[in-house]
């Protein structure tokens, strides 16, 4: 049977900046080796790439493409994935406009958002037919088997699955175990034209040399063992590590690497450095296996982080690494999100990893309840001691199914009065929030704004200060955290990066009252 698997383009303004992934997510991927495997015929077409965003009209060539694909192909499920409440705007449209001139086709959709709304989304929107909740691998081939036999069943044996009964009424059946995430088949790269999805990645950091043409993310892992109270990732992939074994893992490295010529990896686990003996174990085998590949961490338990670590990891190729810090104020980050990370652990992982000329990253987040002008000046201040080549700073977005969105209700926190828990299912609220949705006890919405601003201008104050000469651009450029150089008019920001640039410092700001480990 024909199965149709979908990422709907998504505008910039989805992100708050233009989209930059490069290849389909390896979800994706996992999902059309997991259809193939069982013998059905995926169809995969991913809309959210640089190669759409190249297009005139990038909404109407992805309609385009779907509408061919459907008189082509007449496939007779879709899948349509629909992570964050920002996606469903564009899951739902493109829901709409493929029953519109597919009316016998059934739509299944998933992700964080369908998982924590199903019952709003089956009984709002009737072009969806189906809903998986949580990982939907093994709901996924059920339903697809079941369509291709003619024979549907009893549809409420299927676990995690929300669907229509014959008389409309919406089932929600229980969830079941997360899959075995080992069992899963290698993503189905064999499918793509790798070449199609290049781009110009010549002034990314490159100490080896390689001729960069995309960068590929991959997953040792799925299960966030932690409970920061302003995330909701563990609704779709559980609590519980489930780790791909180290010898599968590189396998995948391995392909990537030497069949598909690929040299430039992020490393997506939401916390891939928690267990050092899983992260050494890789690391070591990529050296014997002798990859000459180059990779970064998007996300790593910051109290995970030592001397040796650090050290296989960049023997083994990391060029650029994320610290999940949030916050500047030991009491918002400890007592309110419960990092439970001190200030003297994140300055000692920080000096540790200055050993190297490895591009350092950091996370935050502003806007929490109990945040103050002087809670957000402490993270002002850390920013700057720190000097990260980049400094993310995000607006809290109150997430269904955590404390804090129970805690904003609660407290009537939201800055839209017309906001309630009915409605929030279709609140296009998204990663990269531009824009502040709750206003904290003690601040006003111009203090936000203020903070918001500031911190913007901080966010590459003092990208590659430690490395001038690596990161030395022609006259007119300026280089962003992303790779891409793009010119700029002013003399004034040229100068103020050369400025930056000059200052090489890694010891600890005395406002903190620390030692330089």
């Amino acid at each position: 049977m024909k199965v149709l698997l979908l990422a709907p383009y998504r505008s910039h303004m989805s992100f708050g900046t233009k989209r930059q992934d490069i290849l389909p997510s390896e979800a994706l991927l996992i999902l059309y080796a997991v259809l193939r495997e069982a013998g059905h015929q995926p169809i995969m077409r991913n809309f959210t790439t640089n190669v759409v965003e190249a297009k005139p009209d990038p909404v109407q060539f992805s309609y385009d493409t779907v509408l061919k694909i459907i008189k082509e192909e007449r496939p007779t499920l879709v899948g349509i994935t629909c992570l964050f409440g920002g996606d469903f705007l564009y899951a739902s449209a493109l829901a709409k406009f493929i029953k519109k001139n597919a009316p016998a086709i059934k739509i299944i959709t998933g992700g964080i958002h369908a998982t924590t709304f199903p019952r709003e989304i089956l009984l709002n929107v009737p072009e969806f037919d189906y809903i998986v909740m949580g990982e939907g691998e093994k709901q996924l081939v059920e339903i697809a088997n079941r369509m291709e036999s003619s024979n549907l069943g009893n549809l409420e044996e299927i676990p995690s699955f929300a669907f229509r009964d014959k008389n409309g009424l919406v089932k929600i059946n229980n969830k079941t175990e997360l899959v075995d995430y080992d069992s899963l088949p290698m993503p189905a790269w064999d499918m793509l034209d790798f070449s199609e999805y290049e781009v110009d990645l010549s002034n990314y950091y490159n100490p080896k040399g390689h001729n960069l043409k995309n960068i590929v993310s991959v997953f040792s892992e799925r299960g966030c063992p932690f409970k920061c109270t302003f995330c909701d990732l563990y609704m779709v992939q559980g609590r519980k590590l489930r780790r791909l074994n180290t010898k599968k893992f590189i396998d995948k490295l391995e392909y990537l690497a030497n069949e598909r010529e690929q040299r430039y990896f992020t490393f997506q686990d939401d916390n891939f450095i928690v267990d050092n003996r899983h992260v050494i174990n890789i690391c070591n085998e990529i050296v014997k296996r002798k990859l000459d590949i180059q990779f970064d961490i998007a996300g790593g338990y910051v109290n995970s982080y030592n001397d040796d670590v650090i050290d296989h990891l960049v023997m083994a190729g990391m060029v650029s690494t994320i610290l999940n810090i949030e916050h500047g104020s030991e009491y918002i980050r400890n007592e309110i999100v419960k990092k439970s990370i001190s200030h003297d652990k994140i300055f000692k992982v920080v000096n540790s990893i200055r050993r190297y000329k490895v591009q350092l990253g950091t996370n935050w987040i502003m806007g929490f309840p109990e945040d103050t002008n002087e809670t957000l000046q402490e993270t002002y201040d850390m920013i700057e001691a720190i000097k990260p080549d980049r400094a993310n700073v995000g607006i809290l977005t109150p997430y269904p199914s955590t404390p804090i969105y129970d805690q904003c209700f609660r407290d009537d926190l939201f800055i839209d009065k017309k906001i309630n828990k009915k409605n929030y299912w279709k609140t296009p609220f998204r990663p990269h929030q531009d824009g502040a949705v709750i206003k904290p006890y003690k601040m006003s919405l111009d203090e936000l704004v203020v903070w918001h601003k500031k911190f913007l201008d901080i966010r590459y104050k003092y990208f590659g200060h430690w490395h001038k000469e690596l990161f030395k651009l022609p006259n007119g450029y300026i280089r962003c955290s992303d790779g891409v150089v793009r010119p700029e008019k002013t003399k004034k920001t040229l100068e103020n990066i050369a400025h930056n640039s000059n200052k090489v410092e890694t010891k600890i700001c005395r406002s903190f009252s620390m030692q330089k480990s």
